[in-house]
């Protein structure tokens, strides 16, 4: 626990980032790398040069290499792929160190980096290139099959891996050019609905700067060493998880896609101490047989990315003890509600949390019930959006407190029989289930009624739950408008992201 003589001020100078000696190395990195994740990188690598940074079970390296190897991997896209300032790469892969090594060299050399969805299909991936001028296109060998024809230069993950990771980079070196600031890391968004949306994010240490703070006051992120990272970067809070965790130096182990029981022997095996995780993750995890004993050193779980049903937060709490926190925000904005492990156990529903320091909420649209939609204004939201006020699209309550609720979502919201629908309250009572372990709701057209609730539902493992059985359950807890025409027992598919897709 986080000792009460610990103020954010003795944090940062412990870690660095505002002691004489950091401002002085934080210079020298910035002049050097312009405002970029290179200058990031070598700031840690001045600290922590013989500490492990990436893990990803095929090698290892300390922060020392990993910016050498950055370095290198600069030299190599500079000299070889002739990348230039402004010009743009895109990038299909998995987490990886290579893909990990990319970001500071792509960034460093003023390019804009795109990460792409890994769950696009074909057809999505060619109607994003189509149009898009790339000056070189990097993708993970496993993902080719989903590669339309390219008309720029293209290479593997794999062969970069090679080059620079097994053996050192030859090739004439050069000095770089000089840039201000690194370009935009571009990431899509809307995975689970198929309609995927750019969100621009630039490096910028002080952009970091609040979320960095609750990370640090509420969380207490500097106390752990060993980070595990399954989210892919192209997802928000995986990217975010990177990039706070190479400030503070810690230990990564980077998993390429989550598999529950692979998650869980890495976390034995390494020791992980801390997991950013999604609420589907979590179910996965604790279906897992033997999923207690080997989580026993984990010390903070981090979730975010959806709405955490209250049965996940009981059976955490009541196995590990209380070491879940949840973060909510928005791609677009970033992380801005956060709620520790009492504020989750403090109420009946599971709550978004308050809203973190330098980030501001309001509801508007407000019902008779106090619940309406939820606008934030922050500085580290994307770029074009920074202190500008945005909807979230969510729907919620706010108590007397100061605490928020989720209720909704303005864009999922459905009129069944001439009443509001949202799916998700749907979902959050199946999943209150002790044998549903995955829920979707959404809504059908009808002739009657204009749409009607449908719902698909994963059953834990040797279950024996009956239609008739989880209709009787659900009946007392749903309007009938809420109530679901017809159910589906299956397997439900979860992106890479850790959502689930859309119907």
């Amino acid at each position: 626990m986080k000792r009460k003589t610990d103020t954010i001020f003795s944090i940062l100078y412990r870690l660095h980032i505002v002691s004489p000696k950091g401002m002085w190395v934080w210079t020298k990195s910035l002049t050097s790398e312009g405002i970029s994740l290179m200058a990031l990188l070598r700031f840690a690598a001045h600290f922590y040069p013989q500490r492990c940074a990436l893990k990803d079970g095929k090698a290892a390296l300390t922060y020392q290499e990993t910016y050498q190897k950055a370095q290198d991997l600069a030299q190599l896209l500079y000299m070889q792929y002739h990348l230039r300032p402004n010009m743009r790469v895109a990038i299909l892969g998995r987490n990886s160190l290579i893909l990990t090594l990319l970001l500071p060299a792509l960034s460093r050399l003023g390019v804009q980096t795109v990460l792409l969805n890994t769950d696009m299909g074909r057809e999505q991936l060619s109607n994003h290139l189509r149009g898009r001028q790339y000056q070189l296109f990097i993708y993970d060998d496993d993902l080719i099959e989903n590669l339309p024809p390219i008309s720029y230069q293209t290479v593997t993950t794999t062969e970069l891996h090679h080059l620079i990771i097994y053996r050192d980079y030859q090739y004439e070196r050069k000095r770089l050019p000089r840039i201000g600031r690194g370009r935009e890391i571009i990431i899509h968004t809307g995975g689970s609905s198929g309609n995927y949306q750019r969100v621009e994010r630039r490096p910028s240490v002080t952009s970091f700067l609040p979320p960095l703070v609750a990370l640090l006051r509420e969380i207490g992120v500097y106390q752990y060493q060993s980070v595990l990272i399954a989210l892919p970067f192209y997802h928000g809070f995986g990217l975010a998880t990177l990039i706070v965790s190479l400030l503070m130096g810690k230990e990564i182990y980077l998993q390429g896609r989550f598999d529950a029981p692979k998650t869980l022997e890495i976390i034995q095996h390494e020791h992980i101490e801390v997991m950013p995780i999604v609420p589907a993750m979590l179910s996965r995890i604790w279906q897992t047989k033997g999923a207690k004993e080997m989580m026993k050193t984990l010390k903070c779980m981090i979730c975010g990315g959806d709405s955490l049903p209250k049965s996940l937060i009981n059976l955490t709490h009541n196995q590990l003890g209380e070491i879940l926190f949840n973060l909510y925000g928005t791609s677009e904005a970033g992380f801005f509600l956060l709620a520790t492990p009492h504020d989750l156990a403090s109420f009946d529903e599971p709550t978004l949390g308050k809203a973190i320091w330098g980030v501001r909420c309001k509801i508007k649209k407000t019902d008779k019930e106090n619940t309406g939609d939820l606008w934030v204004q922050s500085s580290w939201a994307m770029t074009g959006r920074k202190n500008k006020w945005q909807n979230t699209k969510d729907i919620v309550y706010q108590n007397a407190e100061g605490y928020f609720f989720h209720r909704g979502r303005t864009d999922r919201m459905v009129v069944c029989g001439g009443e509001n629908v949202h799916p998700e309250h749907v979902e959050q009572v199946l999943l209150s289930h002790p044998l549903i372990s995955a829920a979707r709701a959404f809504s059908v057209p009808n002739p009657a009624f204009g749409n009607v609730i449908h719902a698909e539902v994963e059953c834990t493992h040797n279950s024996s739950l009956s239609l008739s059985a989880l209709l009787n359950w659900l009946r007392p807890q749903l309007s009938r408008a809420e109530m679901p025409h017809a159910i589906t027992f299956k397997t439900i598919d979860m992106l890479s992201t850790g959502k689930q897709k859309a119907h």
